[in-house]
């Protein structure tokens, strides 16, 4: 990689304090770089944004943000932007990466063209299904994840269903050319529009991007069904930084503390848990703490009354404090309504100590033993939840005993080794495999 190794990181989110696993893994995987001696570009949105510790790294010129449009351009995943394209391309030429990292691909579909159209190698960490789904999720509403993409009229019945009010029935009416131009309202109703013409775009970026990263075997499976050479891929497991790994030790409490960790988002399934814990008899030594953001805190707010009887809002926690928040919960609940793909709340949870009561999903059952570190429940009842909140309360000493077991010691030093070891098989040849898969597909404008 030369003296000074240069990355390249296409993260639209960038940012320390926002509470998703996915950014704070693009914030942490930086710092890496950087105190392994990189320099490290990255081009995120222009939105406010706190880098905390690595604010020094700015200031010093190792970490250089190349801010690229409104907070709108990260509401929409797939569509194409001919100035981000072009802003993209420059940077690459004006920076000369020695690689290209792509996390997060919300509203940057346009930078990751211009990525692999480049000389650069290019890596992806597929962090969620944003290049798989116009949702991110797979998830359509129902406790059964989506099996898709099935086809692109799939894809695009499945966005117009989210779609409402005028931007529906007139929106249909008009051409391309003009709903696209309606932002931010109508973008929506254009995908679905175009849904077929964004298919192309998403299968060849992940088609001719040299590397992509699958942090769990159902990410793997669905990339490999959607065309994705079965070269290309490489599951990785994630990693966390030191300060996420503290395994304090438990407090005592005469309540059996549970705690949700995540945000409101639908597919999260905090409603789930909020109509569990209203079906509860009266009297019971439980608390359910909600720990997130505003929108946490204002749906905990809204939930029925019963329900109030148990769950409670904690305001976010991130890094060393959360870690040692773990002290104070005796299980970590994670009822989520989508596939999942290692979420960092169960990572995080093993590795402080805390056994892990989640929905039966494919990128969660990997990290759980059924009754050694936690158990799994049907995804989206919850009557289902209701049971496994009595069944805990009722058995105390299987919790303690899970707590003995939960653990997980994977760093982000580790991830990065295996990166480094990645990146070092695909440098080296790059000038004699490129020229041809170089060409650019034509991407609808």
């Amino acid at each position: 990689m030369g003296c000074t190794p240069r990355t390249l990181l296409i993260s639209p989110f960038f940012d320390a304090a926002v509470p998703s696993g996915g950014v704070l893994y693009s914030v942490d995987t930086a710092r890496g770089w950087l105190r392994r001696g990189r320099r490290v570009a990255v081009l995120c949105a222009a939105r406010p944004r706190s880098l905390a510790d690595l604010q020094a790294d700015v200031d010093e010129g190792r970490l250089t943000l190349h801010p690229f449009g409104s907070p709108d351009q990260i509401r929409f995943t797939h569509h194409p932007d001919d100035g981000l394209r072009r802003m993209a391309a420059g940077l690459i030429a004006d920076f000369k990466p020695d690689v290209i990292h792509g996390h997060n691909t919300h509203g940057f579909v346009s930078a990751l063209h211009a990525a692999i159209e480049s000389p650069v190698p290019v890596v992806l960490t597929a962090l969620d299904f944003g290049l798989l789904c116009f949702n991110f999720y797979l998830y359509r509403g129902a406790p059964t994840p989506c099996p898709g993409p099935v086809s692109s009229r799939a894809c695009a019945e499945c966005v117009l269903r989210t779609i409402h009010g005028p931007a529906r029935w007139l929106g249909l009416t008009l051409p391309k050319r003009i709903t696209r131009k309606l932002w931010p309202r109508w973008v929506r109703l254009d995908e679905a529009k175009s849904a077929a013409e964004l298919h192309v775009s998403m299968r060849h970026i992940l088609r001719h991007a040299d590397a992509i990263i699958a942090p769990s075997p159902i990410m793997a499976d669905k990339l490999r069904e959607f065309g994705v050479p079965a070269s290309r891929l490489v599951p990785i497991l994630y990693g966390l930084t030191p300060e996420k790994i503290m395994r304090p030790e438990k407090t005592p409490s005469e309540s059996l503390r549970l705690a949700f960790l995540g945000s409101a988002e639908p597919v999260k399934g905090l409603r789930v848990l909020m109509r569990a814990a209203d079906r509860l008899p009266d009297g019971l030594p439980l608390e359910i703490r909600a720990i997130g953001g505003d929108p946490v805190r204002e749906l905990v707010e809204r939930c029925p009354a019963r329900a109030k009887r148990y769950v409670s809002y904690r305001p976010a926690l991130f890094g060393r404090d959360l870690a040692l928040e773990h002290a104070r919960i005796d299980a970590a609940l994670v009822p989520s309504l989508w596939p999942e793909n290692s979420p960092f709340v169960v990572l995080e949870s093993l590795a402080n100590g805390t056994p892990v009561i989640a929905s039966d999903q494919p990128g969660i059952r990997h990290l759980v033993i059924p009754e050694h570190t936690g158990w799994l429940i049907e995804p989206g009842r919850s009557g289902a939840w209701t049971r496994a909140l009595v069944e805990a309360l009722q058995r105390p000493a299987r919790i303690r005993r899970m707590q003995a077991n939960a653990r997980f010691t994977r760093t982000t030093a580790d991830f990065l080794n295996d990166l480094e070891e990645l990146e070092s098989a695909l440098i080296p040849g790059r000038a004699h495999d490129r020229p041809a898969r170089r060409t650019p597909v034509p991407v609808p404008r």
